[in-house]
């Protein structure tokens, strides 16, 4: 009876090791089968203008709107503004308009349900604010400035200086459906507080601070932006240890389904507290910080991109499943780093191509503090360091170039991080170093 028991004691614990073995040596390749699930859709509703009464005003003076309905405006305001305080819809149409307030804003939408500005085609319209704003709430701060949902559209040219702080401002949701635009502002070029909405328009935007940013940070379903289409032409030359001076930038999410994008930035390129899912587009990136920074995870599933950054791609958790990344980095081309909970700090490449050159000294290629999976694709490094993780690396397919040579191996450059499966460490050391990363 004694011999049977221990007989069945021992082929438990074979099972138990067995079960344990396989887990450990076919663990998923991507841990958390990670992907954004998108929260983006834009609240602002569809409004059928048509219905609406309208009205024709020739400028020369301020105007207060108190009444819902469509404004056809065209003249100038050399000292004043137009004011909109109405519990319904309101749309403005800009005709060769120009209007310079001195001591506020050029558009002040206190209350409305919505309020859309639509610039006619051909035209060449104007809003400058002031220095300095006399008898506004602290946070009136905007040349447009609207304390509901913004719409903006049309196919003419819309040209916003903000003097005082922001270019164009909604404390609610801000969308854009059209136009041209050109935003010059002391601090944020345009300015959603529950998100910003582009579909598409042509925007050259300098501003000291972010030149689109939306910034809701008590839920978790706001503070998005999202983009799908558009061309974009951003510079932002703030002091970044004084003022965030960020290209797109979004508390929750940023969503990126297309468009041309050249941004020249001294803080982060695109940046997020959040998730990043970048689906297409043609964007160029050449920042003083990050080119793409978030918090949680950035998802990169198609698009062109040309980086020059200290700092190419970051986040917790970084996945490429395609697309053409070419990374100039003073630092690391493709860092993961733990900024969030809610992610295992990884790098994931399952296609694309991605070419990295680094800068001298302690540089890295591709470095995690946690994990490399490479399934797919083709990675091109040049530089001291092609890879450095802390945690596992597995390598399951793709074309791997080092200084112009093949190789099948993720050699790693940190003493003590994990083993890749099946492939020798590199751990080029000074032993007489203490166990420091050498270069």
């Amino acid at each position: 009876m004694k011999n049977k028991k221990l007989i069945i004691i021992l082929i438990s614990l074979l099972i138990i090791l067995s079960i344990g073995i396989y887990f450990v040596f076919n663990k998923s390749i991507n841990t958390n089968n990670t992907s954004v699930t998108s929260i983006i859709k834009s609240e602002i509703e569809n409004i059928d203008w048509s219905s609406y009464d309208s009205e024709e005003i020739t400028l020369t003076k301020s105007v207060e709107i108190t009444k819902e309905g469509v404004y056809q405006l065209t003249g100038t305001i050399t000292d004043g503004y137009i004011y909109i305080s109405t519990d319904g819809n309101v749309k403005l149409i800009l005709n060769n308009v120009t209007i310079t307030n001195s001591s506020g804003p050029a558009i002040y939408v206190e209350n409305a349900k919505n309020v859309e500005i639509s610039t006619v085609s051909d035209t060449s319209n104007t809003l400058t604010d002031g220095a300095s704003y006399k008898n506004y709430d602290e946070d009136v701060n905007g040349c447009i400035f609207s304390k509901d949902d913004l719409i903006l559209s049309g196919e003419g040219t819309l040209k916003v200086i903000g003097n005082y702080e922001d270019g164009i401002v909604s404390k609610d949701d801000l969308e854009i459906n059209s136009g041209t635009y050109i935003i010059d502002a002391k601090n944020n070029g345009i300015k959603g507080k529950d998100s910003v909405t582009i579909e598409n328009g042509t925007f050259t935007i300098s501003s000291l601070g972010d030149a689109i940013v939306a910034t809701n940070d008590t839920d978790d379903t706001k503070g998005y932006i999202l983009i799908n289409n558009g061309n974009f032409n951003i510079k932002t030359t703030g002091n970044t240890n004084s003022v965030s001076a960020k290209g797109i930038k979004a508390v929750t999410q940023i969503e990126i389904n297309g468009g041309t994008f050249e941004i020249n930035t001294t803080d982060d390129g695109i940046h997020t507290d959040g998730n990043i899912v970048i689906n297409n587009g043609n964007i160029t990136i050449n920042s003083k910080d990050d080119g793409i920074h978030a918090d949680g995870l950035i998802e990169i599933d198609n698009g062109t991109f040309n980086i020059t950054a200290a700092e190419g791609i970051e986040a917790t958790y970084v996945k490429i499943n395609d697309g053409n990344i070419d990374i100039s980095a003073s630092d690391d081309g493709i860092n993961a780093g733990r900024k969030s909970t809610n992610y295992e700090v990884t790098i994931e490449i399952n296609g694309g191509n991605i070419t990295i050159k680094m800068g001298q000294g302690d540089t890295d290629g591709i470095d995690s503090n946690g994990n490399i999976y490479i399934n797919g694709g083709t990675v091109n490094i040049t530089g001291q360091s092609p890879f450095d993780y802390d945690g596992e690396a597995k390598y399951t397919g793709c074309t791997i170039i080092v200084n112009g040579e093949k190789t099948n191996t993720i050699t790693n450059q940190f003493m003590g991080g994990g083993m890749a499966q099946g492939m020798p460490q590199d751990r080029n050391m000074d032993q007489g170093n203490g166990g420091r990363r050498m270069r």
